[in-house]
């Protein structure tokens, strides 16, 4: 399978020590360069390349639509994204998150109060996410065989599409580069992730006018206070048949 590497181990258990192989995650480096002139370096699985660089650019702010690409040409571990306009010198400022990766969020969004509150009508139908964090789960191939992926989903009534990452913020922005790729409207759809809802999932997702993020793991407080603040809706610790509704 793409993305996984067999080693060589030993493992011990209960006084015992056997050699095995074992199947590892592919941790890999991806040089973005936007205009020719390079901007950063992102560590990702070796998979849906293109839609990691459409989310990533996306949440940066550097594209708003898949028209603002003219080309990308990938070569190796370099990415060349040829945009159809210029945008100058660009200097992020970056907030360091407790996610893994390249995870960050931009300051902006938070002073500048540069995300709306979002309007939707999205209703609450409990059996329907249980059907669809199951389903999730079960297709969690690359987990099952190395432990070592996060994986996030677009949904609606049932999974539209499904990826994996070494991290939990490149496994969004795939989902999100394969809306923007697709002409997906996102302001009915929902976000499922693996791992804690942290502020900044819920700062991709308002960005994205995703009106629901659900997870079988925990939220933080302040991924609580933005989904309030923000109208988003949230649900947490989907497992088995429970869950728990944050707002």
């Amino acid at each position: 399978m793409e993305g996984i590497r067999l080693y060589k181990i030993k493992r011990y258990f209960k006084d015992n020590v056997e050699e095995l192989n074992d199947l590892v995650v592919v941790e890999y480096p991806i040089n973005i360069f936007i205009n020719n002139e390079f901007y950063i370096t992102l560590m990702c699985l070796p998979t849906n390349i293109v839609e990691l660089i459409y989310g990533f650019l996306f949440f940066d702010g550097i594209i708003d639509t898949k028209e603002d690409v003219k080309d990308i040409i990938i070569n190796k571990q370099n990415a060349f994204i040829n945009l159809n306009r210029s945008i100058g010198k660009i200097n992020i400022k970056r907030v360091l998150t407790t996610g893994c990766g390249q995870g960050s969020i931009h300051i902006d969004y938070i002073y500048r109060k540069q995300l709306n509150i979002l309007k939707h009508n999205v209703e609450m139908d409990y059996q329907s996410i249980l059907k669809v964090m199951k389903k999730f789960n079960e297709e969690s191939n690359m987990f099952k065989q190395t432990g070592g992926v996060h994986s996030a989903a677009l949904c609606d009534n049932d999974i539209i599409f499904r990826v994996d990452d070494i991290g939990r913020h490149n496994a969004v922005d795939k989902v999100i580069g394969f809306g923007i790729l697709n002409d997906i409207n996102f302001q009915d759809k929902s976000l499922l992730i693996t791992g804690r809802i942290s502020s900044d999932m819920l700062i991709k997702a308002a960005k994205a006018k995703i009106p629901l993020v659900i997870s079988h793991s925990a939220p933080t407080n302040m991924a609580i206070d933005l989904a309030k603040t923000l109208n988003i809706r949230l649900v947490g610790f989907v497992r088995g048949e429970k869950m728990n509704i944050y707002t």
